[in-house]
C-alpha cells in the first residue's frame, strides 16, 4: 500500500487535490470493476480512453485518479470536486507509465519478498499456479491473478506486494520490448522460461525474435539469478549466459509416467531421494510442470512431504484441460486460448486416453500473421500415429489443418461455421465419446461447449 506522497514521489506527478496523506489500498483500470475507496488509473488504447468514464467511477465512490497532462485541459476537475472535495486528483505525463512507476516503487519497498517469475510461449499460467501450489504448503505466497501477466496487468499485481514471503509471478509479452518493461519492475530472484513457441508469432514475426524477447527476463534477475530452462526446447537447450546461474530440467527428469483418464502418476527424485507423485490433472506437459514446481520447491526448502502434497493439491483453471461430464459422455474443454503447441499437446492427450471413441473438435489458432497457413498444415500431420477417431474443424485456416488430417484420421469433417459444428456433433455423438474441444479464444468454441451442455443436459 502506498501514501499519496509515494505515488506523488514514484511518478512525479503534481497533485491537483487531495490530502498527501491518505493510504491508497486498492486500483483499477476498468471503470466497471471500480468499488468504494479504490484508486483509478484512465489508460487510453485504440478503442477507449478512461479519461471519458471519471464521472462514472467519481459517482461509484473512487477515492482519485490520474490525469494525463495532455487531457487535463478537456476536463472539468471543478465539476468532479463538487460531487466530491476529497478526491485524489494526481497530474502525470502519461497514466501508463504513471502506473508502471507505481508498481515498480511498491516492488522495491519491497524488494526482500523474494519472486519467481514464469514466462513462455506455452504453459505459463499452469506453470505458475503448480509451483504456487507448492509453495504455499510451507509459505505465504502471492500469485498473479486471472491473465494480468502484460505491461498493464502486472504492475497492479506488484503493487499488491506487502507481507508475502514469496511472490510468483506470471510475465506475460505482446510486443517486442515488453519484457524489459517487465524485469524492470518486477526484479525476480528466480526466472523459469517454460518454451518458446508459435504463439503471437504474428506480432513478432519469427521464433528467433520470440526467443529474444523471452530470454530478457534474465536481464532483471537478482539475488541468486537463477534461471530454469527447458532443456527439451530446441531453442532453451543451447542458452548461455555467464551472468546467471541456468539450471536446467527435462521430461526426463520424471520416471515411470503413467496416463490414467482422470490423473497421472509419475516418481522422481527430491532432495536426491525418489519419489512418487500424482497430479488430479491429465496431459504430459503437466508432468514438465511438476518438475519446475519440485526444483522451486526445494530451492526454498520446502519439505518433501510438502512438495508432493502440492502437487497433490493442484487443480488447474476452468477451459484449461477441463473435464466435463455431459449425459452419457465427456468433454475436454481446452478453450480458454490456444496455440500450435498447447494443440499439439491437447490432441496427444486425447490420443492417450481411454475412451470409445476419441473425437476432436478445433477451430483456427489466430495471431500467427502470414505463418498461418503453414503451421495449421504442419497441425494436419501431427495426427499420424494419433488414435484419433473423429475430427470436426472449422474456420478459414482450418482447411489447411484438415488437408493433411485426412491421411491420418477415418472420418474428418469441416464446416465454416459453429452452428454446422453443433449439428454434427448431435447427430454422431455416441454414450462413452469424449470429445476436446480446442480454438483460439476470438473462435468461440467454448459457446459450442455450452449448448451442448443445455442441449444434453435438460
Amino acid at each position: 500500500m502506498l501514501k499519496v506522497t509515494d505515488i506523488l514521489k514514484a511518478t512525479n506527478g503534481k497533485l491537483i487535490n487531495g490530502n498527501k496523506e491518505l493510504m491508497i489500498t486498492n486500483y483499477k483500470i476498468d471503470s466497471r470493476e471500480v468499488n468504494n475507496g479504490d484508486f483509478f488509473i484512465p489508460l487510453s488504447g485504440e478503442k477507449t480512453d478512461g479519461h471519458k468514464y471519471l464521472d462514472m467511477v467519481i459517482d461509484k465512490g473512487c477515492c482519485g485518479f490520474f490525469v494525463a497532462k495532455d487531457k487535463i485541459d478537456a476536463l472539468n476537475i471543478k465539476e468532479y470536486l463538487i460531487k466530491n472535495k476529497n478526491l485524489i486528483i494526481i497530474e502525470v505525463e502519461d497514466t501508463l507509465i504513471a502506473l508502471h512507476s507505481i508498481g515498480e516503487y511498491n516492488r522495491d519497498i519491497h524488494i526482500s519478498i523474494p519472486i519467481v517469475a514464469v514466462t513462455g510461449s506455452v504453459g505459463k499460467t499452469s506453470t505458475r499456479e503448480i509451483i504456487s501450489s507448492v509453495l504455499s504448503q510451507e509459505k505465504k505466497v502471492m500469485t498473479t491473478e486471472k491473465n494480468m501477466n502484460g505491461n498493464i496487468g502486472l504492475p497492479l499485481m506488484t503493487l499488491k506486494l506487502q507481507d508475502q514471503d514469496v511472490g510468483v509471478f506470471e510475465a506475460g509479452v505482446d510486443f517486442v520490448g515488453e519484457m524489459d518493461i517487465l524485469t524492470k519492475i518486477l526484479k525476480p530472484e528466480i526466472a523459469v522460461i517454460t518454451n518458446i513457441g508459435t504463439s503471437h508469432i504474428g506480432k513478432f514475426g519469427s521464433k528467433d525474435i520470440i526467443y529474444q524477447e523471452k530470454t530478457k527476463i534474465a536481464n532483471g534477475l537478482l539475488g541468486r539469478k537463477i534461471l530454469l530452462l527447458n532443456k527439451d526446447d530446441e531453442y532453451l537447450k543451447n542458452y548461455k549466459n555467464d551472468n546467471v546461474n541456468i539450471e536446467f530440467y527435462s521430461i526426463n527428469d520424471a520416471k515411470n509416467i503413467k496416463m490414467n483418464n482422470d490423473y497421472i502418476e509419475f516418481d522422481t527424485y527430491i532432495y536426491n531421494k525418489l519419489e512418487h507423485l500424482k497430479i488430479n490433472d491429465i496431459g504430459e506437459h503437466n508432468v514438465l510442470n511438476s518438475l519446475i514446481a519440485i526444483k522451486i520447491g526445494q530451492l526454498y526448502n520446502i519439505s518433501s512431504k510438502n512438495i508432493i502434497k502440492g502437487i497433490d493439491k493442484y487443480r488447474n483453471f476452468s477451459r484449461r484441460m477441463e473435464k466435463i461430464k455431459i449425459k452419457d459422455f465427456t468433454i475436454i474443454d481446452d478453450t480458454y486460448n490456444a496455440s500450435p503447441s498447447s494443440t499439439e499437446s491437447g490432441l496427444k492427450t486425447l490420443s492417450n486416453l481411454n475412451y470409445k471413441r476419441k473425437i476432436a473438435v478445433l477451430a483456427d489458432i489466430l495471431e500467427l500473421g502470414e505463418y498461418s497457413k503453414k503451421i495449421h498444415e504442419d497441425l494436419g500431420e501431427c495426427f499420424k500415429g494419433l488414435n484419433i477417431d473423429v475430427l470436426i474443424a472449422y474456420g478459414d485456416a482450418m482447411k489447411y489443418l484438415v488437408n493433411n488430417a485426412r491421411k491420418y484420421v477415418s472420418k474428418v469433417f469441416y464446416f465454416k461455421d459453429e452452428k454446422e459444428v453443433i449439428e454434427k456433433i448431435e447427430s454422431i455423438i455416441q454414450k462413452d465419446d469424449i470429445i476436446y474441444f480446442k480454438g483460439s479464444n476470438a473462435m468461440n468454441v467454448n459457446k459450442i461447449i455450452e449448448y451442448l451442455k443445455e442441449d444434453f443436459m435438460n
